[in-house]
């Protein structure tokens, strides 16, 4: 802002062209929601026009836009047109774009990043073997930082696009902590480029290759002083404001299979083209990477999660798996299937009994199990996998249109091949998730669509200028705040604010320095850190959270019981508190008070540093939806943890605490405590090798009138360890009668399920497993 030509005006009105605060909300507002049309019939409202406290600035829309202008810009857009010698298209071509060394400097410098980069490649070691993670941790930063000068920093590039009518191609630098990165909303991404996708008057053939040699073309122009930095190196700085001499290598493009595969250009087109089909070439020899050094397509086209994993396991895995449940005549996914990780994680223990041991091992070697120290585990899986497909073949689950298929020649299942080596040399998968692009997608094509005149001759320039004002409004949204507030555009922050995850950094900045102004900004919010002011348990690995507000308060035990449907809970509670205090203690009588919920949070196991979002769990009552209740499951440890007593697995029926009324409790007492139903291992995954899970049954007892109920027990919430899910065993055949609020009730035998999020996994097996 400092360097602009208004800096004058800025320094006695920080939201200058505008009048002051007011009015820049109001101006903002109408840009963010309406057209150009609507703005200017707002402002000829006699509302707006005889009631305002002063007059605006601006009269209409064209007004309006031309303060934006004036505002400091993120780099400018460029439109430069383009022909193909000797082609003609429908048409006129033009390529909207910005320079790509501008944006990364943009990116690399912008200060809501300043606790979230890393500058040089950097080894993590756990247990005598190295650990891959962010893209500064492979070993191709290694790799590119030793043919470097001493003292060089590395801002590694990373591409994103999409064949789309608008073709939008977009880019951030790897220095970002992936976490970060990964999210659309952290204005990480910068869009550089809308590449035309022109119709060539020409065979539909030659127009194919036509296209792909102008994409090229269009990238080369877009990438050119990148490319040159990455050969000779420019000065950049930082957040803080500290120089480097940084070179930009290509480190991932991150696209869909068709776009991976666009490589050779044709001179002669008939010619080449029937040349290149006969060598399974797109046709294409001067790719836009030809001369970035450092580049190598078999390093930077990493694979992409979406498409290799989500998509193959909703193209291939679940069909099969339907197809097995069509021979047994079972119902399966009648109004279709939304949420494709959901599947995943409970799919394995839900098809044993349906089909063969060989097949659920087949399927269970394919479940996701990218952590940053598994590398080896996961290329065992997959050739576990290989070992078992014929299974999947022998009950003819592999179909085609009208017949089983007898072979597994699927591309998707093909690029899994390569994970192992795209995590040595450019970090872990997920850290090139195309969530992000795919949301970009939506933020920077589809909804500015809805303000613009529809009209397709201006519809690319009316995107670009919408976004244009969008990232300027951010910048300067921010800038004129802190400005007004006196901060510093230092990012500077407390540990509290770093100890956090899935946060985004502009909110997180702004909560530490001015957490009045909060309300200022749309954001997804910062994870809340139970550790500073929860429960603790007594190692302090997990921090609790209830409400101070109860939801039953001041009732007795016959009455919470009856509440409930636990007619043992009045005895237990006496029991309980006879072992705490003393028989004859007067505790016995005190009222007591429930909660239908808790939350609990853990640090991640992958990245220890960082808290993890908290986890609900239920302890709701019997209720027309829920007629056994609604409870979850939890892990339980016993107290001292005593190697003797090792964990157990219960359902949290009740959260309850007695009264603080009366005499002092003991610190025992003083803690909300719950009633739990237990369950114990039935058998350990070794026994059932094709699934891998432990199996776990109720814990049933008989009690004086001769009928059996589930052993029930009193114990301290600070015993409890993880929020965990069972499914049921269901067997050959499924009760329909059974729905998810009954299922735990209605069945007596459980998987322990391994699969319901990736930091589970990685606790147990390497807690107890």
């Amino acid at each position: 802002m400092k360097q602009d030509d208004f800096k004058d005006m800025w320094e006695h009105n920080v939201y200058y062209p505008f009048s002051d605060r007011a009015e820049w909300e109001l101006a903002k507002f109408l840009c963010e929601n309406l057209n150009q049309g609507q703005i200017t019939r707002f402002l000829k409202l006699l509302w707006v026009v005889s009631e305002a406290r002063q007059p605006l600035s601006f009269k209409n829309a064209k007004q309006l836009f031309t303060f934006m202008e004036a505002l400091p810009v993120t780099p400018k857009w460029k439109c430069t047109p383009i022909e193909t010698d000797g082609y003609t298209t429908t048409h006129p071509m033009n390529l909207i774009w910005r320079d790509a060394l501008e944006g990364t400097h943009h990116i690399f410098s912008n200060p809501i990043f300043t606790h979230h980069m890393k500058y040089d490649p950097y080894e993590i070691q756990d247990n005598g073997e190295r650990k891959y993670g962010e893209w500064m941790s492979c070993e191709h930063a290694f790799e590119i930082q030793s043919q470097l000068p001493t003292g060089t920093s590395i801002v590694p590039m990373i591409l994103a696009s999409d064949k789309t009518p608008m073709h939008p191609t977009f880019l951030t630098i790897g220095n970002i902590h992936s976490e970060i990165r990964m999210k659309a909303t952290s204005h990480a991404w910068a869009c550089i480029a809308y590449i035309p996708t022109p119709e060539y008057i020409v065979n539909h053939d030659f127009s194919g290759v036509l296209e792909v040699h102008l994409w090229h073309r269009c990238m080369d122009m877009v990438l050119q002083n990148l490319k040159v930095t990455a050969q000779v190196g420019e000065f950049m700085t930082d957040p803080m404001g500290c120089w480097h001499y940084a070179f930009t290598p290509l480190a991932a493009h991150i696209s869909d299979l068709p776009e991976q595969l666009m490589i050779a250009y044709p001179w002669k087109v008939q010619e080449f083209l029937e040349q290149a089909k006969q060598q399974s070439l797109s046709g294409v020899h001067l790719p836009y990477w030809h001369d970035w050094r450092f580049s190598d397509p078999a390093i930077f086209l990493v694979p992409k999660l979406l498409h290799t994993c989500h998509k193959f396991f909703f193209d291939h895995i679940l069909k099969w798996c339907k197809e097995v449940h069509k021979h047994v005549g079972m119902h399966h996914f009648a109004n279709g299937v939304s949420h494709h990780c959901d599947i995943q994680q409970r799919l394995v223990p839900t098809i044993v009994g349906v089909t063969t041991p060989g097949f659920v091992c087949a399927l269970r070697a394919l479940a996701p199990t990218f952590t940053d120290s598994s590398i080896g585990s996961m290329v065992a899986s997959l050739n576990e996998f290989h070992a078992h497909k014929h299974f999947i073949l022998e009950v003819e689950a592999r179909t085609g249109a009208s017949s089983p298929m007898d072979h597994f020649q699927i591309p998707k299942l093909e690029l899994s091949n390569s994970f192992a080596c795209s995590i040595h040399k450019s970090g872990t998968v997920i850290q090139h998730s195309a969530d992000a692009s795919e949301w970009l997608l939506i933020t920077h094509c589809k909804t500015p669509f809805t303000r613009t005149s529809h009209q397709r001759s201006t519809f690319t320039q009316q995107v670009v200028n919408l976004i244009n004002r969008e990232d300027t409004m951010q910048q300067f949204d921010l800038y004129a705040l802190l400005h007004e507030w006196g901060i510093s555009l230092v990012n500077v922050m407390d540990e509290e604010f770093n100890e956090v995850v899935d946060t985004d950094p502009t909110f997180s900045w702004i909560a530490h320095v001015m957490p009045q102004e909060m309300h200022h900004f749309q954001a997804i919010r910062p994870v809340r850190n139970h550790f500073l002011k929860g429960i603790l348990s007594d190692e302090a690995s997990v921090a609790f959270h209830v409400m101070i507000a109860h939801d039953l308060a001041d009732k007795n035990a016959a009455t919470l019981a009856n509440h409930y449907h636990l007619p043992h809970f009045p005895q237990l509670l006496a029991q309980f508190l006879e072992v705490v205090s003393s028989p004859n203690s007067h505790f016995h009588g005190r009222l007591l008070k429930a909660w239908f919920k808790f939350r609990l949070q853990l640090h991640s196991r992958l990245r220890p540093s960082n808290i993890m979002p908290s986890q609900q769990v239920q302890a709701y009552p019997p209720s027309d939806s829920h007629p056994y209740g609604n409870c979850d499951i939890v892990l339980l440890q016993p107290p001292g943890h005593d190697p003797q007593y090792p964990p157990y697995i219960a359902q949290v029926r009740m959260v309850f605490t007695l009264s603080p009324q009366g005499s002092q409790l003991p610190a025992k007492l003083m803690g909300p405590l719950l009633y739990v139903e237990l369950f114990e291992i039935a058998a350990p995954p070794e026994v059932e090798p094709h699934i891998a899970m432990y199996q776990v049954h109720c814990s049933f007892h008989t009690v004086p009138d001769g009928s059996r109920t589930q052993v029930g027990k009193i114990v301290c919430l600070i015993n409890v360890t993880h929020a965990v899910e069972l499914i049921p065993v269901y067997g050959v055949t499924l009760d329909r009668t059974v729905t998810s609020a009954t299922s735990l009730e209605c069945y007596n035998d459980f998987y322990l399920n391994a699969f319901s999020n990736k930091e589970w996994y990685h606790t147990l097996h390497t807690d107890y497993v």
